[in-house]
């Protein structure tokens, strides 16, 4: 079998946009990709189509030796684009594998250790209300598990009033939705060490089952000496794509829970490669997860086959991808959990008339800003 060509696809999806790769090959068999990222998604199609050459010809079915080939070419190894591109590169190929074998994916992983994966959706508040309003609705989907941002009004790192907030809604969200539901809680990496400590203890009455991002990216000392002193178990590795950067966490044991995306952290292989190295550490896999169908399924997969799967994001967000697909999307969140697919790959096939009628949009760039005006990060 052979690589014949490479399509990629942008296009808009309620909220962003998202980057869909479709790779041919002379034996009929196509597989699907993504490789989505916030306001990027042309740079990351570009950084695709300049792997054609080493792609084009090449025998799919040898996946792993084909992405390590594209990996270690090049003096560039890392960073978002490169990790995005290659990610959709590696999920293609793996659904094209899955079907050629007439198998899933997470059985070419060594099969699966479960059946259905735990999952959270996503929120956002401003109130008490807002957010009693938001977790009700979840629940009454069946969902157990959800996730919001503390302090969205981001007045970081001087109003200790964003604490108080925070406790004041935790506090009404076990009022109105009882013990047995999980609230997880996203900082954005906006609190200072010292915040995200006061935050935390404050917080660990109501029993989170994680802090996320609780200091500025980029600094594993200060992320370390949170995870040290907070009673809250902490989370973080969305912005991080290699391998080594997640062992820089591990050995600093800066996390109790790491949260590489799929589709930025070199697809499936790389996913599956930093859970094992977590798995050394004790530590869990909680993949992030902000992408659409193909690359939300190739995380199920993963998680289906991994040891030390915790939970998955993107519980509240599946329905949305169902106008693209050629069949109802297999992945049914069911009490709360994603239900696994034996569908061969992926499972999942694109409708590629539906791309079309979906055009990519101009995304807004957000800006987070103090009343002064100045940057209040992200």
């Amino acid at each position: 079998m052979k690589i014949t060509g490479l399509q990629t696809y942008t296009f808009w999806r309620g909220t962003r946009n998202a980057l869909l790769l479709k790779m041919e090959t002379d034996a009929g068999i196509h597989g699907w990709g993504e490789g989505s990222m916030e306001w990027m998604e042309d740079v990351v199609a570009a950084a695709i189509h300049n792997y054609r050459e080493l792609l084009i010809g090449r025998n799919p079915l040898e996946n792993l030796s084909l992405v390590d080939d594209l990996t270690r070419r090049f003096p560039w190894k890392g960073g978002p684009i490169l990790g995005s591109a290659l990610s959709a590169i590696d999920i293609a190929l793996w659904d094209i594998v899955g079907k050629a074998r007439e198998a899933p994916v997470y059985e070419l992983l060594g099969g699966a250790r479960r059946r259905k994966m735990w999952a959270y959706a996503n929120y956002t508040f401003l109130d008490v209300d807002e957010a009693v309003r938001q977790a009700q609705h979840w629940t009454g989907q069946g969902l157990t598990a959800m996730k919001a941002n503390p302090a969205e009004q981001r007045r970081w790192p001087w109003d200790l009033r964003a604490i108080d907030e925070t406790v004041a809604v935790l506090a009404a969200l076990r009022e109105a939705t009882g013990p047995h539901v999980d609230y997880l809680l996203d900082a954005h990496g906006s609190p200072t060490p010292l915040l995200a400590v006061a935050l935390a203890e404050a917080i660990a009455p109501y029993r989170p089952m994680f802090l996320e991002e609780p200091t500025q990216w980029g600094d594993v000392g200060a992320l370390a000496e949170v995870a040290q002193k907070s009673p809250v178990p902490i989370a973080t590795g969305e912005k991080l794509m290699a391998l080594t950067e997640f062992r820089e966490l591990c050995d600093a044991r800066a996390a109790a829970i790491l949260q590489p995306d799929v589709c930025h952290a070199y697809g499936i292989t790389g996913l599956r490669r930093i859970a094992e190295l977590a798995e050394l550490y004790q530590l869990w896999i909680a993949p992030h997860n902000a992408n659409g169908p193909v690359g939300t399924a190739a995380a199920l997969h993963v998680d289906a086959a991994i040891h030390n799967f915790l939970i998955q994001e993107g519980g509240g967000n599946y329905r949305e991808f169902f106008s693209i697909l050629q069949e109802p999307y297999p992945y049914e969140v069911v009490d709360g959990y994603f239900e696994l697919s034996g569908r061969p790959g992926l499972g999942v096939e694109v409708d590629e008339a539906a791309l079309a009628a979906l055009p990519p949009q101009r995304m807004p760039i957000r800006q987070y800003r103090h009343e002064d005006g100045s940057w209040s990060g992200w």
